[in-house]
């Protein structure tokens, strides 16, 4: 794709509305520059490393057009008429928000709650910038209205239904001078950090780094912003907002060892998930004017940030992610429950306190999940927001961890030592399988196939990536605990204590 057809293939298009299977694989077949173990890939489609993923999403798409999900995962844009995805819907009403959460709610129950980057992750961030657009477009700039640039955008997105991924954090090279407590400028390495080279008629020119962009190995397009730790920048040059194709010229994309990639016929169900990180590389990226959302100043983001007035949430937006920890915390306590049982320990009153821990975390993020949908109101712009939730993705990613850990604790040498699907088929050894892997009034096959869950979730590389991915995919939590303390509302307590204080309560009479 030369810049000529990167201007042609703007925000001007014709809808092409919901998204299907083969109309994904074939829109990831864009010239994309993707390396893996030291080659460049020719079509991420097929390749191994990656096609079982681009297979996934593409059943995904379709499932959304199918008439069992249509009406729960697709809506008809009023403006445009076009039928596309519910998670590109700007809610307008509690009704509204009722059909975002289903449809996050499905996405999903389909992916296990495995996936940190699905469909439905960062339309929330394009969205919940709508919340501001007049901020945004407050900064001047000769070439564009930035405002009007994002919502240029998210109609693009939304009528064409796609697939976004983001990168936001700096290369992590020399953290040496970066912010702790983003009370200081960022110090920028200009031979790192993601800036501007220079301006054109047609747009600006980037190079740099970005870090980590999960799934953009199958992403349509990819988000570049800034993250909290990296939002007050030194050089003006470093501060930019913008949205382009992954197919766009002088984009690289590294990609890590995939984590799922088994010898033999072991049968680990959830080896199709994996969403791949990368490092991106901006060679002379032309960025167009049209897609530009910030530049040079970063007082929109850093704003939108710190939730500077109002109940819009940014690092936790809307119920994708809300709703997909929710099953993944189902999912890690019922598979600790059914492995409890099939080794007949479930009764035993350790266990079964830790099974109850587990419940515990189910049940309370399903009363968080309630009050954040009571707690909802319209904003200024129109759409209607859920409640605040700036504790969550922290009180998660302790709690995520948490959970994984007490399945294994479970599962104990178990999780480790079981037959794969040849090891069962084979008659020279089945009979000592039979004998002495069997579980409590379960069979072999249905044992190590359970355990082989519990190892996908807990014990394999896909597993330790999920654990790395739930504690820092919302930011740093040690940054994240020390703002929400910042901004935690302490007046009412401290005056009822500075009143204890200066009038202590009476004492009765000395006995």
């Amino acid at each position: 794709m030369d810049q000529a057809d990167l201007k042609e293939n703007s925000t001007t298009d014709a809808p092409l509305g919901a998204m299907t299977g083969a109309r994904y694989i074939e829109s990831l077949k864009d010239g994309r520059e993707v390396y893996i173990d030291g080659e460049k890939v020719d079509d991420v489609t097929i390749h191994p490393a990656f096609k079982d993923m681009v297979g996934e999403m593409a059943r995904l798409y379709d499932l959304q057009n199918t008439d069992q999900y249509r009406d729960e995962m697709t809506y008809v844009d009023p403006e445009s008429g076009v039928r596309t995805s519910v998670s590109w819907m700007l809610p307008r009403s509690a009704e509204d928000l009722a059909m975002k959460r289903r449809n996050s709610e499905l996405w999903s129950l389909l992916t296990w709650g495995q996936l940190g980057r699905s469909h439905d992750i960062l339309a929330p961030y394009i969205i919940g910038s709508l919340h501001r657009k007049e901020m945004f477009s407050a900064v001047k700039n000769p070439h564009c209205d930035f405002g009007e640039n994002l919502e240029n955008y998210h109609k693009h997105c939304m009528q064409n239904d796609l697939f976004l991924t983001h990168a936001l954090g700096d290369p992590q090279v020399d953290r040496s001078e970066q912010t702790q407590n983003e009370q200081r400028q960022v110090a920028e390495d200009l031979e790192v950090a993601l800036h501007v080279v220079e301006e054109t008629k047609d747009g600006v020119i980037v190079s740099g780094g970005k870090q980590l962009s999960t799934a953009a190995t199958h992403a349509n397009e990819c988000y570049v912003s800034l993250s909290q730790t990296f939002a007050r920048r030194n050089d003006p040059n470093c501060v930019l907002a913008f949205s382009i194709p992954q197919g766009t010229p002088g984009l690289k994309a590294l990609a890590r060892e995939p984590i799922s990639r088994w010898i033999g016929s072991w049968g680990h169900p959830f080896k199709m998930l994996d969403e791949q990180d990368c490092m991106l590389f901006f060679d002379h990226v032309l960025v167009p004017w049209d897609r530009l959302f910030m530049l040079y100043d970063s007082s929109p983001m850093v704003r939108m940030l710190e939730n500077e007035g109002g109940s819009i949430n940014f690092n936790f937006l809307g119920w994708a992610n809300l709703c997909r920890a929710y099953v993944r915390m189902r999912l890690l306590t019922v598979v600790a429950t059914m492995v409890a049982e099939a080794i007949g320990v479930v009764q035993y009153r350790e266990v079964a306190s830790k099974l109850g821990e587990m419940a515990t975390y189910c049940e309370v993020w399903r009363h968080a999940m309630e009050g954040v949908e009571h707690q909802s109101e319209p904003t200024p712009s129109g759409q209607w927001s859920l409640g605040h939730t700036r504790g969550l993705h922290i009180w998660f990613a302790q709690t995520s961890w948490r959970m994984t850990e007490i399945l294994r604790e479970i599962c104990g040498s178990g999780i480790i030592m079981q037959p794969s699907e040849k090891d069962l088929s084979n008659p020279e050894i089945r009979q000592y399988l039979d004998k002495y892997m069997r579980g409590k009034d379960v069979d072999v096959e249905y044992k190590s196939r359970l355990f082989r869950v519990a190892h996908d979730l807990a014990a394999s590389s896909f597993g330790m990536w999920q654990d790395i991915y739930e504690y820092w995919h919302g930011g740093d939590p040690a940054r994240n605990r020390i703002n929400l303390l910042r901004g935690f509302d302490q007046d009412e307590m401290r005056d009822m204590i500075r009143t204890l204080v200066s009038n202590p309560l009476p004492h009765g009479d000395a006995v």
